[in-house]
């Protein structure tokens, strides 16, 4: 009777197979004109809307769901199964007019778009490091009962969710300088 209540706490206390699943749809925001000034005052004009942030060239929506077992041994609860799922949405400019444009300015809104690309795929590997981070964490819990234990991991999510959009933020005052210098840009303001 001992050993086998020990080989039950032993499974409780062995960290539980946590996963993160993501997924990324990637979809087009069409955008006219055939210079980057006339390109750059249509955007403006007619930007994508980030839900977090206003106004914007590009952006990274996400949503998460996460599905969570528990199971109770030796007087403890403890996460059997995890799967943290994310799914991420990225919105790029696609000129509407491109094959009207001339070859540098092509060069241009192609190294634009790039550049928006590169921001946006770098904000979604930061929540995707975040996820890891949160998963590794949140199979390792335990609790006295289930449903302190899933108010926990719930807890977690939030804590770890704030942390995260503060790397987010910092990365973003960081980025922004770069993105707002792309040659589309400065060629647009006559730079």
């Amino acid at each position: 009777m001992a050993a086998s209540a020990i080989a039950i706490a032993a499974a409780i206390a062995t960290p539980a197979a946590g996963e993160l699943v993501h997924t990324t749809l990637y979809h087009n925001h069409p955008v006219k004109g055939t210079t980057p000034r006339a390109l750059l005052a249509y955007m403006n004009a007619h930007p994508i809307i980030d839900p977090d942030d206003g106004p914007a060239y590009a952006n990274l929506t996400h949503e998460h769901t996460l599905a969570l077992t528990t199971e109770s041994a030796a007087g403890r609860c403890g996460v059997k199964a995890l799967t943290f799922r994310w799914r991420f949405v990225l919105t790029l400019p696609m000129a509407v007019d491109e094959a009207r444009m001339s070859g540098p300015t092509k060069r241009l809104w192609r190294d634009f778009v790039a550049g928006l690309k590169r921001h946006e795929e770098a904000h979604r590997s930061i929540f995707l490091d975040c996820g890891a981070r949160f998963v590794s964490a949140a199979e390792r819990l335990t609790a006295a009962s289930c449903t302190a234990l899933e108010q926990q991991v719930h807890r977690t999510i939030d804590s770890a969710y704030d942390r995260c959009m503060a790397r987010q933020r910092a990365f973003e005052a960081r980025d922004r300088p770069r993105v707002l210098g792309l040659g589309l840009v400065r060629a647009a303001r006559g730079e």
